[in-house]
């Protein structure tokens, strides 16, 4: 359905919900005059906050994220001595989120597979992104939806809380780096994981759950004939 609001600007907007009208009016019979602070975390306001978190703020760095995988997929690293681009077989992306206004991601050869430095430093991108229009909008969700957000508002942050940014961010990764794959046509495969330990190591190409030491990183490739 359309959804008619107001951004930070005092600009009329309309956008697009990922729910019929029939939904959405169903939800406001079932919450009208309840309290946020008092709901589960599993109805239609939650949905539509990851929603468009993702297509509001995620979805704006796709652009940088694509050249940052190709400069990683064409071997881009400034090299050691006795080093190029033809002794990369395995990268490791890492990324983390910073309180919730930036996106670190890095990204290296595969320590596990690689055993000599290759490169003098690791590719890096910063991503930094501000809440307060996606705020602004879920306020007038909640509105239309004649929700009493006030106490919540008091105690938690609506725009993040419960917010499974890591997932959100994963899926962004693996996209852009499947896509630029296919322009590149790159031999280059990859790991992806949380930089502070969060979940495990997976496999950027194929999704796979490769899990943490290094000793099932080697494993994991050496089936694929990729060895240290």
């Amino acid at each position: 359905m359309k959804f008619k609001y107001v951004n930070l600007n005092k600009e009329e907007k309309v956008i697009d919900l990922p729910v019929s009208e029939e939904a959405f009016n169903k939800t406001k019979s079932f919450v009208k005059g309840s309290a946020l602070i008092d709901m589960y975390y599993d109805w239609l306001i939650w949905d539509l906050r990851d929603y468009f978190f993702d297509k509001m703020i995620l979805d704006s760095f796709r652009k940088e994220i694509n050249s940052f995988c190709k400069r990683i997929q064409l071997a881009d690293f400034d090299y050691e001595k006795n080093a190029g681009p033809e002794d990369v077989k395995v990268v490791q992306m890492y990324y983390h989120v910073y309180i919730w206004d930036q996106i670190f991601v890095a990204c290296e050869p595969e320590g596990s597979l690689h055993k000599e430095s290759l490169v003098q430093d690791r590719l890096e991108l910063d991503l930094e992104f501000e809440l307060n229009e996606l705020e602004h909008l879920l306020l007038q969700l909640l509105d239309a939806l004649e929700v009493d957000y006030s106490e919540f508002k008091e105690e938690e942050d609506i725009s993040t809380n419960e917010l499974g940014i890591d997932t959100l961010v994963e899926n962004l990764l693996r996209e852009c780096w499947r896509k630029t794959k296919e322009e590149t046509s790159s031999k280059i495969v990859g790991t992806l994981f949380e930089a502070t330990g969060l979940g495990s190591t997976g496999d950027l190409d194929t999704d796979e759950v490769i899990g943490d030491s290094e000793e099932l990183i080697i494993e994991f490739f050496k089936k694929r004939n990729i060895k240290a």
